[in-house]
């Protein structure tokens, strides 16, 4: 092995270069390795399984409803302006504040 304090600046910068593209290179086998071990051994069990883009947006189907995101209903509305609502979560509106300070509860704005 070449001893690296003999190598002129372009051969180091050189040698830098591929050495990262090595790495790379064998980066990317081994996550196709990785992935045809994962497709057979989902395969195995009748287990669907989709790879998107990068590691963390593989989907796994296994027949299970997946836990769907998304909004919310309101489950307050103010009475003088329906425009103003809650959905009962996370921190509470100003007017929500406001009409437990005047009323005491949230009765009276329950939808």
């Amino acid at each position: 092995m070449t001893e690296l304090n003999k190598l002129s600046l372009d051969e180091l910068l050189s040698l830098q270069h591929r050495a990262a593209a090595e790495v790379t290179a064998r980066q990317s086998a081994d996550k196709e390795k990785a992935k045809q071990e994962i497709l057979a051994l989902a395969s195995k069990y009748g287990i669907e399984v989709k790879f998107g883009g990068s590691a963390s947006s593989a989907t796994l189907k296994s027949g299970k409803a997946a836990k769907k995101s998304g909004t919310v209903a309101a489950k307050y509305r103010h009475p003088d302006n329906s425009a103003l609502t809650w959905t009962g979560r996370g921190r509470s509106p100003i007017w929500v504040a406001e009409w437990k300070t005047k009323h005491g509860s949230l009765a009276g704005i329950t939808i």
